[in-house]
Parts: C-alpha cells; sequence; structure tokens
C-alpha cells in the first residue's frame, strides 16, 4: 500500500475464529516460538511525509502480548525486518504477527498476483513477502495464532491464510476448528483504528478468555473512522457484539 492507507476504513476478519473456546495457551507453553515483525520506516520520514506513531506502539503490545501467552517471542523491525529473516524464522513460528503495508501484490515470475506484505529493511523500496514463499518454507505445517495488522491481507482472494495452515473459513459459536486463529483487516483501515483494536485485543487475550472473546471485546472499541452503511446490510446479524453471521468479515 501506499501513503493512501491514511484514508482506508477498519474491516476486520476472523479465519477462523474460535469463538468459544479459549485459545489453547498450554499447547505454547515452553520453547514454542513467536515473531513480532514491525515495519516502522515506511511509516516515518522520509519514506512518508509525517511520523506515524503506532508502529512503535504495535511492536511493543505483540511482543508483550505474546510473551504474556507463553511464546517464545521475538520483536523485529528496522533493517532486522527482512524478507530473508521472515522466510528463515517462519520455519519456526507458531505465532506470528506483522504490521507493514499488505496487497495483493503482482509476481512477474508467475504471472498472477499473491497476497503478501513488504519488508522494513530500514529503507523506502521495501521487498515484498509473497505468500507461495511462506508456504514454500512451511510445507503446510499450521500456525497457532497469526495476526496480519495491514491492508488486504483478510479479503476474499487472499492467499496467506493457507500459507499458514489456516483454513479460510469461519467457525461457528461454540465449534472448535483446533488451535489456529487468524486476525486480518479487510480492504482498508486506519493505522489508528487498527491500534484501537489491537490494544484491547492484547488487553483481553489470556487464560480463562480466548482469542474469539477477546475479538469480540476488541471489535466495540470506539474506531475513529465509520464503516459504509451498506456493508452493514450485507450480512445478517447474530445478535452477539462482534459477530455477524456466515461470512469472512468479522466486526
Amino acid at each position: 500500500m501506499s501513503p493512501g492507507r491514511w484514508s482506508r476504513r477498519l474491516a476486520l476478519a476472523l479465519l477462523p475464529a474460535l469463538l468459544a473456546v479459549p485459545l489453547a495457551t498450554s499447547a505454547v507453553r515452553g520453547a514454542y516460538q513467536a515473531t513480532v515483525d514491525v515495519n516502522d520506516s515506511a511509516f516515518e520520514p522520509p519514506c512518508l511525509g509525517f511520523d506515524d506513531p503506532y508502529p512503535e506502539k504495535m511492536l511493543k503490545a505483540a511482543v508483550a502480548g505474546f510473551t504474556a501467552l507463553g511464546y517464545d517471542t521475538r520483536g523485529y523491525s528496522g533493517a532486522a525486518f527482512t524478507k530473508a529473516h521472515v522466510l528463515a524464522r517462519t520455519v519456526g513460528d507458531w505465532g506470528y504477527y506483522v504490521h507493514s503495508h499488505g496487497d495483493y501484490y503482482w509476481s512477474a515470475a508467475d504471472g498472477r498476483r499473491w497476497s503478501g506484505f513488504r519488508e522494513d529493511s530500514g529503507d523506502c523500496s521495501q521487498s515484498v513477502v509473497y505468500s507461495k514463499e511462506i508456504a514454500a518454507k512451511r510445507a503446510g505445517r499450521q500456525s497457532n495464532l497469526v495476526i496480519m495488522s495491514t491492508c488486504h491481507l483478510a479479503d476474499p482472494n487472499t492467499t496467506m491464510p493457507g500459507a499458514f495452515g489456516i483454513a479460510k473459513s469461519k467457525a461457528g459459536v461454540g465449534q472448535w476448528n483446533g488451535p489456529k486463529f487468524y486476525l486480518g483487516y479487510l480492504g482498508e483501515a486506519w493505522d489508528s483504528d487498527e491500534w484501537i483494536f489491537e490494544a484491547s485485543f492484547w488487553s483481553e487475550i489470556g487464560p480463562g478468555l480466548g482469542a474469539g472473546a477477546s475479538f469480540d471485546r476488541a471489535s466495540l472499541g470506539a474506531f475513529n473512522h465509520a464503516f459504509d452503511a451498506d456493508w452493514w446490510g450485507t450480512y445478517s446479524y447474530t445478535g452477539k457484539p462482534g459477530l455477524l453471521a456466515g461470512c469472512d468479515r468479522c466486526l
């Protein structure tokens, strides 16, 4: 995404959501690895005309959140967050968080587009990490908790959930689909709204309150930018705050 991401609206998707059963935190106790990658350089001068304060906050919150869940967590930004780093770490990751520019990027070699996000690398010419590259490294291995704090990586045509071994589907209330949870933003969203959601999500999740319930509570935040009116009318409301029926767009 270009700096135009500042005109984005917030939308969230669970793919799938663990709506009623707490995240299996006991399964990740010990040496289970989590990686937090945050692109800071692309959100400050000279890459951007002003200094976005949110990436630094998101890095700290995500590292603290994964650590509190028992993961062996490491955070990376600037020159430490490169494409090579992502592909080397992903082999051992059970949990993953990234904040960057995300989109459905063209691959000239394949003659098609893939979901992806941009590395940081401390410059303004950042390479794309494609979902197909993550998938090749992981070789079908599933993940536990994946959060894509970017544009578009929960869109209907996203190829990113599959790269982490997570099916693109929304679990129903009370269903258990295994220890896997993918959260992404649909379309375009503002960093300020992403931060409102994520700060609440990390403060809620933990023993006794699973990923789905934490998502529900975080989705009730006082976001700065309104949803399009016709978006609300697209799906039937379940009556439970934060959930829409039968969709991969969940607010």
